[in-house]
């Protein structure tokens, strides 16, 4: 990131001088120029045309009227108790008489207090205005004996010129200093806020569908669909309340209708069908505005038509065998073990496992050792289409069904996996309407396409995967009961990779091979040693994390093939990430099984989560040193490292 562009407004050498010392302390760059408050207008003006500047530091006097006259961030550094005592005392070494010239009233400071802590009387004169200063001062030049002490520059310089003593209160380096971190951090800020509203302008300026923002203060967003569909230019439209918006335009008022949220109501524009949406805009629990969105209805149905085609051309074949499932760990040997079983049953199978573990692979592996292995294999996504859509690709709809419905209507998903196998990933993801559909279609075995009377029977074995608690998910309310028990015939768990750790440095090797082909990992000196490292990381990814490592320790290349440099350095990385996510290194995550199975998990985890320091494991786990060696030689669990020996 660029240096930060602070200018500072400087009234005084030494304040100048201190301010350099900071800047090169800090490592960055100040804009600094000493001049009078009714000059330091000017001069900022000039570094904000020039571009040299985004933010301005100035002493209190000289700050506030800058406030007044510029759109850029101010930095005050305001005067303190402190400061005006050092002043007096300065003051003390050069006259008898010493009169405090103020800017402020009522009074901020405990004069009196200053005084005794100084050890110096001192007279005290407020003023509201700098035109005020003459008369004060006025009063006091005949007294040689007197010396102004003065706040703020303005009154320096008209002691000064009445041919007084004066002295300027200066500014403590602490607080010059925590002026510049300070405009340091709004730098940063303003920066990361402008970086984030040009790409919200971008992503509202290149969205396909028009977007009308109104919140009480008038149009907010108004992008270029709006523009073209509405006929208005944004700059005419911006900053104005909706009602003379609407007043002056048919099809804003068209739009925006009754203000209320309403949702896929079809507004036509003479012939011109649009789809419209009303989403009131909420922050917290007030009701900011309405935002309104639309779209030509033939867009959104050439945009079905491609998501059906897309659907019909993906997932007919399965092209994944037990065979292509990496790893020899006995968890995961014992789950394909269990799913060739289930490849043998015409019942559904439940496959549940966190995200990236391979359900799809499993479910593609049980179709192609089925009987059905010559028939289609079919897999949608029921998290990807929104319900309405669903419905009508898993059970098609017939000609006329609805508007935009493909002439001699169309085959549902269910039909086209008839005498095969249907895949229904995500399947919590299913609204409640489907959910009831889906259930008659798993009861009766056949199907009622949309807009249609009659029914279509279908020859089809249902595999369904989520990653979600579906258990939970009824007791919730969330998913029905019945279906549940219809879908969960077969229960297959996939083990996610923490949990069959052994398995990683051959997932590594296929996957980092296959990207850079057969024998790299001997030509980058890739050994067993350095992989038994990838087992330190959890991966909370799963194997779709471990494969995204691979691609980019491929795509960066390994500089040093002694040292491994880019290896280590990733997989620092991924450390880093994963406990940034975590909040912390001291969370474990436990499978339920047996009583040994979990505390070999246990005791497995937390030896890599404290590095393998058996007397601190024994420690955290409240146990005794040698309790904790007798089960790790019992469970034959290794530490990592040289263990720390108890």
């Amino acid at each position: 990131m660029d240096k930060a562009k602070i200018g500072v407004i400087s009234s005084y050498q030494e304040f100048t001088e201190i301010a350099k010392q900071v800047a090169r302390d800090l490592n960055t760059d100040l804009n600094i120029r000493e001049e009078y408050t009714e000059n330091a207008a000017d001069i900022v003006r000039e570094w904000e045309t020039e571009g040299r500047i985004e933010i301005v530091i100035a002493r209190e006097d000289t700050a506030s009227s800058l406030k007044k006259k510029t759109n850029l961030p101010v930095v005050m550094i305001e005067v303190t108790s402190f400061d005006i005592a050092e002043a007096v005392c300065r003051a003390k070494q050069a006259g008898e008489r010493i009169l405090l010239v103020d800017s402020q009233q009522p009074p901020r400071y405990d004069y009196t207090h200053i005084s005794e802590i100084v050890g110096a009387g001192f007279e005290v004169c407020l003023y509201k205005s700098e035109k005020d200063l003459p008369d004060i001062l006025k009063k006091a030049a005949g007294d040689s004996s007197t010396v102004i002490v003065a706040t703020c520059a303005a009154a320096f310089n008209a002691a000064s010129e009445a041919g007084l003593e004066a002295v300027l209160v200066h500014s403590n380096r602490e607080f010059i200093q925590d002026a510049v971190n300070k405009a340091l951090y709004i730098c940063r800020v303003r920066r990361k806020d402008l970086r984030l509203c040009r790409s919200f302008q971008t992503i509202v300026n290149n969205a396909y569908d028009g977007i009308l923002a109104v919140e009480k203060d008038g149009v907010t967003i108004f992008n270029p669909v709006a523009e073209k569909t509405t006929g208005l230019k944004a700059g005419d439209v911006l900053g104005r309340p909706i009602a003379e918006v609407c007043r002056v335009n048919a099809t804003c008022r068209a739009l925006y209708g009754d203000g209320k949220p309403a949702s896929g109501i079809l507004v036509y524009l003479g012939d011109l069908p649009l789809v419209v949406n009303r989403v009131p805009v909420i922050l917290g629990k007030n009701n900011c505005g309405i935002m309104v969105t639309f779209q030509a209805a033939d867009k959104i149905r050439l945009m079905e038509a491609k998501i059906r085609q897309a659907l019909h051309n993906h997932g007919l074949v399965a092209k994944f065998r037990f065979s292509d499932i990496i790893g020899h760990s006995a968890m995961i040997a014992e789950t394909i073990r269990e799913a060739r079983k289930y490849a043998r049953s015409e019942a559904a199978v439940l496959i549940t496992g966190e995200s990236g573990t391979g359900k799809e692979l499993f479910a593609q592996s049980m179709h192609n050792e089925s009987n059905r292995r010559d028939g289609p294999f079919v897999a949608v996504n029921c998290a990807a289409l929104p319900g309405n859509l669903l419905e009508s690709e898993l059970f098609g709809y017939e000609e006329g069904a609805f508007t935009g419905a493909r002439k001699g209507g169309k085959q549902g998903l269910f039909t086209l996996a008839h005498g095969g196998t249907i895949f229904l990933d995500e399947v919590s993801e299913l609204s409640p309407g489907l959910q009831a559909r889906l259930l008659r279609v798993l009861q009766e075995k056949e199907v009622m396409p949309v807009g249609g009377q009659r029914v279509i029977p279908v020859d089809v074995r249902v595999i369904s995967a989520t990653n979600q608690n579906l258990s939970r998910g009824v007791m919730e309310g969330a998913f029905r009961k019945d279906l549940y028990f219809r879908l969960n015939v077969l229960n297959l768990q996939v083990p996610p990779l923490r949990d069959r750790l052994e398995d990683v440095p051959g997932l590594f090797k296929h996957f980092f091979e296959r990207l850079t082909g057969p024998g790299s990992m001997e030509s980058l000196n890739i050994k067993g040693s350095l992989t038994e490292e990838l087992k330190k990381h959890l991966w909370p990814g799963n194997i779709r994390e471990l494969e995204g490592f691979a691609e980019r320790y491929a795509a960066l290349g390994e500089d040093d093939v002694k040292t491994h440099f880019t290896f280590y350095s990733l997989l620092n990385k991924l450390a880093g990430v994963a406990q940034e996510e975590s909040g912390g290194s001291d969370h474990l995550t436990i499978k339920l099984g047996s009583i040994p199975e979990m505390e070999k998990q246990i005791l497995t985890q937390a030896s890599r989560l404290i590095h393998g320091n058996r007397g601190e494991m024994a420690r955290i786990l409240g146990i005794s040193r040698t309790t904790l060696w007798k089960k790790l030689k019992d469970l034959d669990i290794e530490l990592p490292g040289n263990g720390q020996a108890i």
